[in-house]
């Protein structure tokens, strides 16, 4: 050995330098050990004869060699070109005869670098070695090992340089973690050398200091034959030093050039061999080196790369937008709950009952007194009122099928007109005729006013109209109630305290001043009494001073005492104010009875009687019919007429039977001149109750009693329940009969005539009016004096229904109750949600819930609405307010608290626990996203509930279109994949789906998501994702403003079906 340094360090003070004449052209021939005349044998690297340069491995299958990368040729000795990312049997070779002194460089693909284009130099080129296309590679040149790295090295010894005489020696250094080994290669102008292959290798990196630390136990070196150092021709050969002398352990070590460029590291490569070689001949203690490295990896797995967390615990910023956002919503609501205590509805104090001239505001004292004081009274006629319907759906014939024939009557005031009859005979249909009503029928007939024609829209302003059932809000009070209906109804001239005023004089009047307080309450919790509920009904009507007032039924369900109380209460109205007052009743008492100033008597539609009630029993008795003198007449009344309707026939029997056993008597008028009605009282409808009958009576009855076996045969059934019926028949004839005597009687005449005197009185010129709907007016209306404005109304409904909600907080406080409930319980669910797949997965999830839970939740408004639907059907049709006023307050009172706050309180809760996206706003932007939506499918679900007046109908709809919308929201079905046309189109009907999207994009857009794939920590930005689930990333301002036009559509077609479809028809 030591001759062997002896001879090095001479040769080397000798170096001869090789110029361009001087050619190497490496030996790569296969030694001949072939037998003459026959052919050489084929290369097997199994045979002892040959082996794999570069130390490449021998596939003992094939016998081929596993060339490294930048190697090639048969027994890998040949050095390639191209690119990495091709295999080296596609790379193509380097040039054959390479001279040093020359540039004897590769031709390396784009991107690509070093002596034999092992180095990236762009990410892109790296693309191909990502396990997945659509993973983006990093070429990293930072020199740390990863997985295996290529390094391409100057060496910048100064001595060996000196001796080299301008000739450039490099080095290729790589290295396999897997594999735990490494490569080296000596060259000298691009020229490999020798090469040395290391093994049982560790690495190390320190990311501090950014230094790499390889370190190899064992080392083997060989010489390229024919080379600069291994043989060539003028130079030494060191082929057994290297064999024999080189063993390790070897050492290769870098730190970042700072200085010079980030990618460039100082190296040095050490082994004890070598290095005394060096040290002996050079001075210098090892090989030093100017490295540049490429490794062609993922970006997560570049040393120091920091995983990504999950979204950053909240920032000042977004503590500040969650503080911003709670006192907006604080001050929102005391400004509302202030505005509404303004209200006139929410006024109280003493009180002070005005005079009459305190009662104006901006009025002449003319109009107020015309309104208030009612100098003008009303005499209301109606003339042959006839009413058809639709046949049932059992009849054959398209005829119609006639409910009331030719009805006329005739009321003053200060009288009380008492429209009397049996069950189904058409009282409740005559009234709502009288007081023009919408129908579904067809009315013909003329109604007027002083004798003249008045318009339906000027009709309603002079009358008043008190159902039969008692439909107001049961939190407000007496007061309120009433209160209400003035505000709303009387003029808006009138001074608050006018109206106040004049509500405590109807209180006063209708003895319910005492209860002004109490709330009306209803069958949950208990309030006023059903009579004192009618006096409230009637109330409502009285604050408005009508001229003519309209009442069904106003003593049904009412026990004698209260049904008393309400008639005198009446009665004083019409006596001491001059009202006119029009009632249906079924069987009052007889003290009330006695109380009627007119009646009109129905009977199946015909009318048996209209004249001075306390004459009916006159127009009995020259009829035939004596009422008891110890009976009510009022059951009298009703026990002669009423008829069962399924009795027809049998009535037609009769009456066919009776023809012929009285041929002196045509049915249905007197029998002789005495004007008793034979039939009727041998149908027993004459029979003196009391026991008693007259001589006239029991002469007839004694003349006709041989018949009685025939006509009790035909009215008689086999068990005495039908006993009834029989009677229910003999009405039915005496219905025709009496009818058939009114109308040709005196009593008719003189109805007849007074009408038309008082039309006569109304149009001295002789002009004459005959439909009410197509003749203009002519009765004098306060036309100026306008009720509440539509601002006016609108407030006024606002302060009602706002007071109806805090008096009953049970839905308010519930919802917002479970939705703050809702927002911890998935704020612990979801907590800190992290960034990666699964992440994406629970984002997805906890949207679609929120969604789907204010989406279901929007099923109150249904019920809310229905409860509402009969006291806005009666309201409207007495002129309380217009459906646009009722609609707005509808949704600025019940929507906007119910579907407004409900999703800020949830974001504000749900947010900072989640760790959802606080970036550019993305906060307030899901605020907005979720109250459009949660304003667009409760507007959608109150348009059902308003169209379908079935509640359990408009439920099962809302249901389907919820679920449909569910359907196509992108979760359940990739609105991308469907084909076919008659689904393709449905997702753009789904407020789900814009909601849905535009929350995940508001979310997901500007996040990296990782997930561990392949051995990576790949990173997916998450609108690839998005776009994957068929969502369009670039839709965010799109949806939200699709959403604001849901909100557009459902909110007209929501006041088009209230103003349409819900209207009073009966």
């Amino acid at each position: 050995m030591i001759v062997l340094w002896l001879l090095l360090v001479q040769v080397m003070a000798k170096w001869p330098s090789y110029s361009g004449n001087q050619i190497y052209v490496p030996d790569t021939s296969v030694p001949d050990t072939s037998v003459p005349d026959s052919c050489p044998p084929c290369f097997n690297c199994m045979l002892p004869m040959f082996e794999c340069s570069q130390f490449s491995e021998c596939d003992s299958y094939t016998g081929q060699c596993e060339c490294i990368p930048g190697f090639g040729g048969l027994n890998c000795s040949d050095a390639l070109c191209g690119a990495l990312d091709l295999p080296n049997r596609d790379r193509p070779p380097r040039a054959q005869n390479l001279t040093y002194g020359r540039d004897n460089s590769c031709a390396c693909a784009d991107g690509w670098g070093g002596i034999n284009c092992n180095l990236c130099q762009r990410d892109d080129v790296c693309d191909s070695f990502m396990p997945d296309s659509s993973l983006k590679g990093t070429c990293y040149r930072g020199g740390a090992l990863v997985h295996k790295v290529f390094q391409g090295c100057d060496v910048t010894n100064e001595k060996i340089l000196q001796v080299l005489h301008g000739q450039k020696p490099q080095v290729t250094f790589s290295c396999d973690r897997a594999k735990e080994e490494c490569n080296f290669q000596f060259w000298v102008d691009q020229i490999e050398s020798f090469y040395c292959g290391l093994d049982n290798c560790t690495f190390e990196h320190n990311i501090n200091d950014n230094t790499t630390h390889y370190k190899c136990a064992n080392a083997q070196c060989k010489c390229v034959p024919g080379t600069l150092l291994c043989g060539l021709k003028g130079s030494i050969d060191i082929s057994e030093f290297l064999t024999e002398t080189i063993t390790g352990p070897a050492d290769f070590a870098c730190e970042r050039d700072q200085a010079t460029d980030k990618i460039v590291q100082n190296c040095k490569f050490s082994e004890p061999s070598m290095n005394d070689l060096i040290s002996t001949v050079f001075g210098d203690r090892y090989i030093t080196l100017s490295c540049n490295s490429g490794e062609c990896v993922h970006h997560s797995e570049i040393p120091g790369y920091k995983i990504p967390s999950r979204s950053p615990d909240m920032t000042l910023k977004g503590r500040l937008m969650l503080a911003f956002t709670s006192l907006v919503v604080l001050v929102g609501v005391s400004f509302v709950a202030w505005y509404v205590s303004q209200s006139p509805l929410f006024k109280a104090g003493s009180i002070q009952l005005l005079n009459a001239d305190s009662l104006l505001v901006n009025g002449s004292a003319d109009e107020t007194e015309n309104f208030l004081q009612s100098s003008k009274s009303a005499t209301l006629t109606f003339e042959n009122i006839n009413y058809y319907v639709a046949a049932s759906a059992n009849s054959k014939s398209d005829e119609k099928q006639r409910v009331l024939n030719d009805i006329s009557g005739l009321v003053k005031p200060g009288e009380i007109l008492s429209i009397m009859g049996g069950s189904g005979a058409g009282k409740t249909t005559l009234l709502d005729i009288l007081a023009m009503k919408r129908k579904t029928g067809d009315v013909s007939g003329s109604i007027r006013v002083n004798g003249k024609v008045v318009s339906r829209k000027d009709y309603t302003k002079l009358i008043g109209f008190v159902d039969q059932d008692d439909y107001l809000l049961p939190t407000l009070t007496v007061y309120e109630t009433v209160l209400n209906s003035a505000l709303l109804r009387l003029p808006r001239t009138m001074s608050f305290e006018a109206k106040q005023a004049r509500v405590f004089h109807v209180l006063e009047e209708l003895r319910i001043m005492d209860i002004k307080d109490r709330i009306v309450g209803n069958d949950f919790e208990r309030g006023i009494s059903g009579g004192e509920k009618r006096r409230v009904s009637i109330a409502c009507e009285l604050v408005t001073s009508p001229l003519v007032l309209f009442l069904d039924e106003p003593t049904s369900g009412l026990d004698a005492n209260n049904a008393n109380n309400v008639i005198e209460c009446l009665v004083r109205l019409a006596r001491n104010y001059d009202r006119t007052l029009v009632m249906s009743i079924h069987q009052p008492r007889s003290n009330i009875f006695y109380r009627f100033d007119k009646l009109v008597l129905l009977s199946r539609g015909e009318l048996v009687y209209s004249g001075e009630a306390l004459r009916v029993n006159e127009f009995l008795k020259n009829n035939g019919y004596q009422c008891p003198s110890n009976y009510n007449i009022a059951d009298y009344l009703i026990d002669i007429t009423f008829e069962s309707g399924d009795k027809k026939k049998k009535k037609s029997k009769a009456s066919h039977i009776l023809s012929e056993i009285l041929p002196d008597l045509e049915v249905g008028t007197p029998a002789n001149e005495d004007g008793h009605d034979h039939a009727a009282e041998i149908l027993g409808g004459g029979d003196d109750r009391s026991g008693s009958i007259s001589t006239a009576t029991q002469r007839e009855w004694e003349h006709y009693a041989t018949h009685r076996e025939e006509i009790s045969t035909l009215l008689r059934h086999e068990t005495e329940e039908n006993l009834e019926n029989e009677i229910q028949s003999a009405g039915d004839l005496n219905t025709i009969i009496l009818s058939k005597k009114f109308k040709d009687g005196q009593y008719y005449g003189e109805l007849k005539f007074n009408i038309e005197e008082i039309k006569r009185e109304a149009n001295p010129t002789g002009e004459t009016n005959t439909t009410s709907e197509t003749s203009s007016t002519s009765f004098e209306i306060p036309t100026t004096l306008k009720a509440a404005s539509f601002s006016e109304q609108l407030s006024i409904l606002c302060s009602r229904s706002f007071k109806n909600i805090y008096r009953n907080p049970k839905l308010l406080l519930g919802n917002y109750l479970l939705t703050v409930l809702l927002g911890v319980f998935l704020g612990v669910l979801y907590y800190k949600v992290e960034n990666d797949i699964s992440g994406f997965q629970n984002r997805m999830g906890l949207f679609f819930f929120i969604l789907t839970y204010f989406g279901f939740v929007t099923f109150t408004g249904l019920s809310s609405f229905a409860l509402e639907r009969i006291i806005f059907l009666k309201e409207r049709s007495n002129n309380y307010y217009s459906p646009l006023a009722y609609y707005g307050s509808k949704i600025l009172v019940d929507v906007i608290p119910l579907r407004v706050i409900p999703p800020i309180l949830l974001c504000m809760i749900v947010y900072p626990l989640v760790g959802l996206n606080m970036r550019d706003d993305a906060f307030f932007k899901c605020i907005g996203i979720l109250v459009l939506f949660n304003l667009a499918i409760s507007m959608e679900i109150l348009t059902i509930g308003i169209i379908f007046e079935d509640l359990n109908n408009s439920i099962v709809i809302s249901v389907l279109v919820l679920l449909a919308s569910l359907l196509f929201s992108g979760l359940f079905i990739n609105t991308k994949d469907i084909t076919n046309m008659a689904f393709k189109y449905l997702k753009n009907f789904s407020v789900f789906y814009y909601a849905y999207e535009a929350l995940l994009i508001n979310e997901v857009k500007t996040l990296m998501l990782r997930e561990r794939k392949y051995g990576l920590n790949i990173e997916v930005p998450g609108a690839i994702i998005l776009s994957t689930f068929g969502f369009q990333v670039q839709n965010l301002v799109f949806d939200i403003k699709t959403l604001a036009l849901f909100n557009a559509i459902f909110l007209v077609l929501g006041y088009l079906a209230l103003k349409l479809i819900v209207v009073e028809q009966k």
